[in-house]
């Protein structure tokens, strides 16, 4: 058999617990928690009977065999020739004291599948024996199979285990459709009437062998496989999503705590160190929070590991140039070398010297995130976010030929922002954004001045008051999508920031949508 009905739901519902244990501890360094309802089960239901649907007239059943004494049965080519629609019920399986496994249970009852084969009776006396092969029907009532998955931690909380267990239920029948003489009739109704409750026990065995020993090997070679506290995400940067604890199932959830720590490669010391004077975050338990499919809890630890990471690997860059996206012609006049009137205000303005070596020419500015280990970027408090991100800038003149460096300086942009969601768009605002000016460096002769630092001060607080500060509002009114990483066959949607006075984290509540022709090995079906 290639595989199974019950193993398709079990592939969807284990791809989506390793979607939430792969979002980006000892017990309480909890940096991320993602939470799979009994709403996101229950779809992933309906698609697992839209697949079984698919699947089972294609079915590959292996040959079954059975000795009776002298009789020896056979049968093959067994195919599914009428299925109907199935009822599915999927349940979560609670955390105990005495175990801290926990899972799913999984149940199709009215599967009542019409079954057709060949079937092959040898009997024997002595040397000897006589064949006669039959085409049979398999009639089955009342089946149901009940599927079972308990998961679990290893003991240095890195990988996942997983136990799995199958039962089914059910009569079985079988019924000749060949014209026999009155002997073969009389043994094949001997047969049917003593190999009834055999076959269905062979048949019952034999399938959730099956189905156990996919699930031994395929999905939990999968999960025990998969090192949670290493993973590469390029050639500069890894995650560590190490749980911090066995994953958790209620009766309305389950989810998964890790560590949430972004790293260097080459470097797998902690990027963000807690401040002594401040524990790491607890995120509650929060059991309300069960209306959407999914849910994310991501903490102002993790967000600042991930920026820090990135700061060091140098991907966290942004130009503001002419031909920026939605820059305003305000803008442009603020960063050109020329300006006139009184009220007008440029770099040409506040640095004469500048006007003198570059007329009519533009500015352009280049931030660079440093990274700190001791800097928290981001604290969390509900939709509200505070920030300190310690930034190189460096100022260019622009000319035709060449991108000349003017100044340079290291700075520290802090603030607050708010954030919200809407239609699956993120908008935000900065209610308070201010710039420290640290080191300064002039890299033009020409500038260097005794006054030069506070021009460059000066020219700081105009850039981040008339030209930063419109242009991300702007972005932010207008909204980004809130898009969140997925794989190929799976999306997300309607997903928003849920409001609340959370303190150092964030939740993030998403519905899925589940696009089965695109799931690796079922484009055949389609």
């Amino acid at each position: 058999m290639k595989t199974n009905s019950g193993v398709l739901l079990f592939g969807i519902l284990t791809a989506i617990f390793q979607l939430v244990i792969d979002f980006p501890s000892a017990s309480g360094n909890t940096g991320y928690r993602g939470r799979v309802t009994q709403h996101g089960l229950n779809y992933a239901s309906q698609m697992a009977v839209e697949m079984l649907m698919k699947y089972l007239p294609v079915a590959e059943i292996p040959d079954l065999y059975e000795k009776m004494g002298s009789l020896a049965v056979v049968l093959s080519n067994i195919s599914i020739v009428e299925f109907k629609r199935p009822e599915l019920n999927v349940s979560l399986v609670p955390n105990n004291e005495s175990s801290s496994l926990g899972g799913l249970k999984i149940v199709f009852s009215q599967l009542d599948p019409s079954i057709e084969c060949e079937m092959k009776m040898t009997y024997k006396w002595g040397f000897l024996s006589t064949t006669r092969d039959l085409s049979v029907t398999i009639v089955t009532s009342n089946l149901s199979l009940s599927l079972e998955a308990l998961i679990g931690i290893d003991t240095n909380e890195s990988r996942v285990s997983g136990q799995f267990t199958c039962e089914i239920e059910g009569n079985v029948q079988l019924s000749s459709k060949s014209d026999e003489s009155s002997t073969f009739s009389g043994l094949f109704d001997f047969v049917a009437n003593n190999f009834n409750e055999r076959l269905k026990a062979v048949i019952f065995a034999q399938a959730c062998h099956n189905i156990t020993e996919l699930l031994n090997t395929s999905v939990h070679k999968h999960l025990s496989s998969a090192s949670m506290s290493r993973i590469v995400l390029d050639d500069e940067l890894l995650l560590n999503l190490k749980f911090t604890e066995s994953p958790k199932f209620t009766d309305k959830y389950l989810e998964a705590s890790h560590a949430g720590e972004m790293f260097l490669v080459n470097d797998t010391t902690s990027s963000i160190q807690p401040s002594p004077l401040r524990p790491p975050p607890i995120i509650p338990a929060l059991p309300g929070l069960s209306s959407r499919m999914v849910y994310a809890f991501i903490t102002d630890r993790c967000a600042n590991s991930i920026w820090n990471a990135s700061a060091k690997a140098k991907k966290l860059r942004f130009s503001v140039t002419p031909d920026t996206p939605r820059i305003s012609n305000a803008t442009r006049r603020y960063l050109s070398t020329s300006c006139s009137g009184g009220r007008n205000q440029c770099i040409g303005k506040i640095f004469p010297q500048i006007r003198s070596l570059y007329r009519q020419k533009q500015v352009e500015l280049d931030l660079e995130a440093r990274p700190s280990n001791q800097t928290p970027y981001f604290r969390f408090r509900g939709r509200i976010v505070r920030f300190q991100i310690p930034t190189t800038a460096e100022f260019f003149a622009k000319t035709r030929n060449s991108r000349d460096l003017l100044v340079s300086a290291s700075m520290l942009w802090s603030g607050t922002l708010s954030i919200g969601t809407k239609g699956g768009q993120i908008f935000f605002n900065f209610t308070k954004l201010s710039v420290t000016v640290n080191n300064s460096r002039i890299h033009i002769e020409a500038l260097s001045s005794p006054a030069a630092s506070s021009q460059l001060e000066a020219f700081v607080k105009m850039i981040n008051r008339r030209v930063l500060s419109p242009f991300f509002n702007e972005a932010g009114s207008k909204g980004i999508p809130l898009e969140i990483p997925t794989i190929p066959w799976l999306k997300f949607l309607k997903s928003e920031i849920i409001g609340g006075r959370n303190q150092n984290f964030l939740v993030l509540g998403t519905d899925f949508k589940i696009d089965i022709p695109s799931i690796p090995g079922l484009q055949e079906l389609y």
